[in-house]
């Protein structure tokens, strides 16, 4: 460390740091236009004077990765010319930023005339103008195509809002009074983190933030390595197949493959051997590809350690340029998402190898169906309605129904309120559980009902299967998209990441997300735990048998011991 500190200063710190980031957050919630922000899919962090991220968030660690990977191109296109009340707006995925979509404001913070540190707030908008409404399909073939790029530019110079620019946004965005409504809800954000980032300066003084600002930075480097010397070293090489080159053509398959090296302290990720990239936007941007990467790394090896700038220290990512995990320019990215679940699955896998009491398959969800139309008043909307699933089998517990990374899918009277389209179910799938000694989650559906002419879009990112199961759990039930128009007959829709739809007054769309996968063998699953799902609705009495093994008297509700065991043992014995 440069700096010594005190170790009591430091935890006082720390907790001041992460109160802004709290407060950012509430400003953010408060103020937004959109349901997406009003459920979490948007992030506040902070940066010291250098841009490194110090891990005070209120943030998942896939965004604060991606704020890592931004912040050099921030502070190096704005080197010696930043100024008190700069905004700078950032979407651009080949300088820093993630999918185009995910726009964010960055605010350089001054104390005595000397930039101290950097505010930061992320969201998904709604649309970002392009080929199709929202700016994620699939089915774009190179970057111009999915709206407008931001290459770090200057939303507000020196608290002088930029004009030109607004008005180009808004000229190209659809819905574009609600888009700036985000906008504003992060700029409420940013300011709120800038009082309070200057009365903790003030307070306790920039030598003592800094040195704070080290020790974090240090810490977690530290603890990154510790983490990693506990895994036996060792190459751990799995692969996965992506099976949707972004059109849904017949026949795809295109390996994503890694392999983790781990040394004594450092751990290597390659990607080497991964699919070219993709003529469909489903190829991945680099800070991404890191942001999984690291996130999953973080999330297994050390969760409870502070994700910052020095805890991926010891982690170098190999990508090959030109490959679905790091494409050249001008490739789309937008549909990345199938991809992110691809890549977790694939460190999950390989990490299983090496410490196997430690990994669960993962979770299973990130689904949308993003609508954009014009109410019956006549005003534009765009808006997104995330529908999670939940986590697969653990290596000791089961899944977890429903509750997938940070969000929660959005409620159903939100979307009711923002868009004319009626939310007419929402639940459980059953019978859709990975079966395993410790069951997966069940898949969730959700069900609407048009009520006025509008463009659809349906992301599913597990459109032909769930994840793998591990120690001989099965796979959950596969995703699935119904449609039923007003005059004519329910059809199920082709297997694909990104379908785009228009409906009109009177159409259905059923979506499932995909169950997850468990873990370890059913047929040694407490049959206790297989009758409570059945008297929860979880499991039907046939499926307890087919998958477990288990017989369970329909009169009775209880399980028939000896039957059970002579089941179980003619499976065993098959």
């Amino acid at each position: 460390m440069t700096r010594t500190a005190d170790p009591i200063l430091i935890e006082v710190l720390r907790n001041e740091m992460a109160a802004i980031t709290e407060e950012m957050a509430i400003a953010v919630y408060k103020t937004a236009r959109s349901s997406m922000l009003r459920v979490g899919d948007f992030a506040t962090s902070l940066a010291d004077y250098q841009g490194r991220i110090v891990g005070l968030g209120q943030s998942h660690s896939m965004a604060t990765s991606v704020f890592m990977h931004l912040m050099p191109f921030v502070t190096a296109k704005f080197a010696g010319s930043f100024k008190e009340g700069d905004v700078i707006i950032a979407n651009d995925p080949y300088a820093g930023a993630s999918h185009m979509p995910d726009v964010i404001l960055i605010m350089p913070v001054f104390h005595r005339g000397e930039v101290s540190g950097f505010v930061i707030i992320y969201s998904h908008q709604t649309d970002i103008g392009g080929r199709f409404p929202g700016g994620f399909s699939s089915q774009c073939t190179e970057t111009y195509e999915e709206g407008i790029r931001l290459p770090n530019l200057k939303l507000y110079d020196g608290g002088v809002r930029n004009e030109a620019l607004v008005q180009l946004l808004k000229a190209n965005v659809r819905a574009a009074d609600e888009w700036m409504g985000d906008i504003d809800a992060k700029l409420a954000g940013c300011h709120r983190g800038i009082r309070e980032f200057k009365a903790v300066l003030e307070k306790y003084g920039v030598e003592n933030v800094n040195a704070c600002f080290d020790y974090l930075v240090e810490y977690g480097e530290q603890a990154a390595r510790r983490a990693i010397a506990e895994v036996p070293p060792g190459d751990y090489a799995r692969e996965v197949i992506l099976r949707d080159d972004g059109f849904g053509s017949d026949g795809v398959e295109m390996p994503i493959r890694a392999a983790l090296r781990f040394r004594p302290d450092k751990l290597i990720v390659d990607f080497t051997g991964t699919a070219p990239q993709a003529k469909g936007a489903i190829n991945m941007p680099y800070s991404n590809t890191l942001g999984q990467v690291f996130s999953t790394i973080h999330k297994i090896l050390a969760p409870d350690v502070v994700f910052n700038a020095g805890f991926v220290k010891p982690i170098e990512v190999i990508a090959p340029p030109g490959t679905l995990a790091n494409p050249r320019f001008p490739a789309a990215v937008g549909g990345r998402a199938p991809l992110f679940f691809l890549i977790t699955e694939l460190i999950h896998l390989a990490l299983a190898e090496a410490i196997p009491d430690r990994v669960s398959v993962p979770q299973e969800g990130g689904d949308i169906v993003h609508m954009s139309g014009y109410r019956p008043d006549g005003s534009e909307y765009t808006t997104m309605d995330l529908v999670w699933g939940g986590w697969g089998g653990r290596p000791a517990r089961d899944g977890i129904d429903g509750a997938g990374m940070s969000y929660i899918s959005v409620p159903a009277e939100l979307v009711e309120r923002e868009v004319p389209v009626v939310v007419e179910g929402f639940g459980l799938v059953p019978d859709t559980a990975g079966a395993g000694r410790h069951r997966g989650s069940l898949g969730i559906f959700k069900s609407y009902r048009f009520l006025h002419p509008a463009k659809i879009m349906v992301r599913t990112n597990r459109p032909f299967q769930s994840a793998v199961g591990m120690a001989g759990g099965a796979q959950g039930a596969p995703s699935c998209n119904l449609f039923t128009p007003l005059d004519g007959e329910q059809m199920e829709l082709p297997r694909k990441s990104h379908m785009h739809l228009e409906v009109k007054a009177g159409d259905r769309l059923y979506h499932q997300v995909c169950g997850a996968a468990g873990h370890g063998d059913p047929m040694t699953r407490d049959p206790a735990a297989v009758l409570e799902d059945v008297r929860e609705d979880k499991l039907s009495i046939q499926t307890a048998r087919d998958q477990y093994g288990v017989v369970i008297d329909p009169v009775t509700m209880s399980v028939d011991t000896s039957a059970t065991k002579e089941l179980r043992r003619r499976a065993h014995a098959a």
